[in-house]
């Protein structure tokens, strides 16, 4: 292959067949003959024959990928978990020499999968897969700091979140959009910012480096030419001033190596020498300088800082003369040791420790496991018991679990196409088996405490509702039908698309539950619906209805419930006239005056009276209405009639 994109492209191939073949690892530790980790091997190994038929396969690490030749490789979601995997142990480049065997890769993967503290203690990835014959992959770390890119910190480090601000904060608080002049008058001007507001923080003993790691993260945020500027600054200032040399010490060996030589791109510094300087200010070990040398003389070529050691005549594969063995960790343990105090941005150790740690990395395999398994039998099993973990989670109570659960699998055959995703539904509804969801309804009845039924099933979403629902529909017990709408009338918030269905239903006792459900359970965007219901054939779904719709909309209902009055079914124009009355607004008001003037029905006409007569707004209206000048005016015997109204309600107050 001839272009540097098609290089590129293999090499990410492989390292998104690296990923699943990890993922199909982590499902069976241990089982090398299982198929799903048989196919991935023979993926793995036809990506790399591809790949190393056109040079040497070395990338480096970063926290949210990987770069080849010095190029950031495309994002992906597969090639940022492994480069993740990798980051949590220090590995910072990934060498592949040769195609590996079944046997390289078992213990490759049983490298990534180790706690991080654990793979430290055994001396780290790259000694553990040496002292274990692998040869056909290296995993090398460049020491103690966290890889660059980093976004957490050591259990010891980590900083009191009620005290540091972040770095959105602490960035509005430097209004950097406020500079004005030059680069280097800019960064002055930031730098006595920073120095006051560092001053005038109340950071607790202990937690200032906290404080300054936090600092660190805006200035590598900051826009390229202020960045260098204020890197400049600290440099050369790092001797003089304690701030500055505190701020330096926020940065990793790679960071101020890059930063360094990103300084003498313009020509303008000498990066050997500002390294010279930082190592002679006692701020950084001497070999900071062969670093800086390395990455210049490696930058275009390799994009590497290993690769430019080699450039320097750093010899990687003989013993060093000050006792350092030929491995690249080896070759640079002597300024990574003496700098270890002051690469702050170490990282936290993520894999299971826990019980609940545990779950969580069971999930995460599951979720690898459905998106690698091609097998459609195989992956029916699988999601059987998934289904069984379910109803298990459901009959112990435990909503978190059943999220879990149900967001792990959902995600991966999301991610694996239309037909897989379809199996989320079928499989989701199986274990919502009808006997699984009573039984969880008598447990609850029996025992109050704990999660209640909307509490386990709200994961769910809508095949939730849509299960209770169809329960309810079937349900003869009086009791239990009442347990199932109370639980449908929380569950079904946020999820009132089935419910809306529901009234499609040639069942009008369904229709009615979805009436009564969307009046609970919704708002002003059913309104519409409930006013349709409301002229149903049904009259129990139209009584229903026209109720539901002043529980879900109130005020906002007088419209429909006005049209209703005048226009609906003759035995839903009452009770629309009796519900607007019960909605104490100006709107309702109104509505009830006008009926009152201009309905055909007298009978009508005299209930909006007698519903006006009910409230303080309704008797202003009222008093004008029953004045012979008030125009239009109603008819004198309904003038009569609104008069005696407001005496009684007189003598009532009295």
């Amino acid at each position: 292959m001839s272009g540097g994109g098609d290089r590129a492209r293999e090499v990410a191939g492989l390292l998104r067949q690296l990923w699943l073949g990890l993922a199909a690892y982590r499902l069976f530790p241990g089982s090398s003959d299982r198929p799903g980790f048989v196919a991935a091997v023979e993926r793995i190994g036809d990506s790399v024959r591809l790949a190393l038929a056109s040079g040497p396969i070395d990338v480096e690490v970063r926290g949210d990928g990987f770069v080849f030749a010095g190029t950031p490789l495309p994002p992906n979601e597969t090639t940022e978990r492994l480069a993740r995997a990798c980051f949590e142990r220090r590995v910072e480049r990934v060498e592949i020499a040769a195609v590996p065997d079944v046997r390289d890769l078992e213990r490759a993967f049983a490298m990534l999968s180790m706690p991080p503290e654990e793979l430290r203690e055994g001396g780290g990835a790259e000694a553990m897969l040496a002292s274990a014959g692998v040869r056909s992959i290296m995993l090398s770390a460049l020491g103690p700091s966290a890889v660059e890119g980093a976004d957490h910190v050591a259990e010891d480090v980590v900083a009191n979140p009620a005290r540091v601000p972040d770095a959105h904060l602490l960035a509005s608080q430097l209004r950097i959009d406020d500079l004005a002049g030059a680069p280097e008058t800019r960064a002055e001007a930031l730098f006595e910012r920073l120095r006051g507001l560092v001053s005038d923080l109340s950071i607790e003993a202990g937690r200032e480096i906290d404080l300054h790691a936090t600092v660190h993260d805006v200035v590598t945020e900051l826009p390229p030419e202020l960045r260098r500027s204020l890197v400049e600054l600290l440099v050369d200032r790092v001797r003089d001033d304690p701030l500055a040399e505190r701020l330096i010490g926020t940065m990793s060996n790679a960071e101020l190596t890059r930063a360094l030589v990103d300084l003498g791109r313009d020509g303008r510094r000498d990066p050997v020498e500002l390294a010279n300087h930082l190592a002679a200010a006692g701020v950084r070990h001497l070999d900071l300088v062969d670093l800086t040398e390395a990455l210049e003389a490696g930058r275009e070529e390799a994009g590497t800082i290993l690769a430019g050691l080699e450039e320097v005549g750093v010899d990687l594969t003989k013993s060093r003369a000050d006792g350092f063995g030929g491995s690249v960790t080896d070759a640079l343990a002597g300024y990574l040791t003496a700098t270890e105090r002051d690469d702050v941005r170490t990282m936290q150790a993520t894999l299971p420790r826990t019980d609940e740690q545990r779950k969580a990395s069971a999930l995460l395999a599951l979720r690898d496991y459905l998106m690698l398994e091609g097998d459609d039998e195989r992956l029916g099993e699988v999601l059987s018991l998934w289904a069984e973990g379910l109803q298990e989670a459901m009959a112990m109570r435990d909503p978190v679990r059943v999220r879990e659960l149900l967001d792990s699998v959902r995600e991966a055959l999301g991610a694996a196409g239309e037909e897989r995703e379809s199996l989320y539904g079928s499989y989701a509804r199986q274990a919502l088996a009808p006997e699984a969801v009573l039984a969880l309804v008598a447990t609850v009845r029996l025992d109050d405490v704990g999660a209640t039924v909307p509490e386990v099933l709200e994961p769910f979403g809508d095949i939730g509702v849509e299960v209770l629902l169809d329960l309810l529909a079937e349900e003869a017990d009086r009791e239990r039908r009442a347990h199932l709408l109370a639980a449908l009338r929380q569950v079904a918030r946020g999820h009132l698309r089935p419910v809306v269905a529901r009234l499609q239903d040639p069942r009008w006792y369904v229709v009615r539950n979805a009436a009564n459900l969307l009046g609970n359970a919704g708002g002003e965007e059913v309104l519409d619906q409930l006013a349709g219901a409301a002229r149903h054939p049904s009259a129990q779904v139209r009584k229903e209805a026209v109720k539901a719709l002043v529980v879900a909309g109130g005020a906002k209902a007088v419209l429909h419930l006005h049209a209703l009055a005048g226009e609906g079914p003759q035995d839903v124009r009452p009770t629309a006239v009796s519900v607007l009355g019960a909605i104490f607004a100006p709107e309702a008001a109104a509505a009830l005056g006008d009926i009152a003037l201009s309905n055909p029905d007298r009978g009508l006409r005299r209930q909006a009276l007698d519903e006006l007569a009910e409230g303080t707004e309704g008797r202003e209206l009222l008093r004008a209405l029953s004045d012979a000048k008030t125009r239009p005016k109603l008819t004198w015997k309904l003038r009569r009639h609104a008069r005696r109204l407001l005496r009684e309600a007189s003598g009532a107050a009295a």
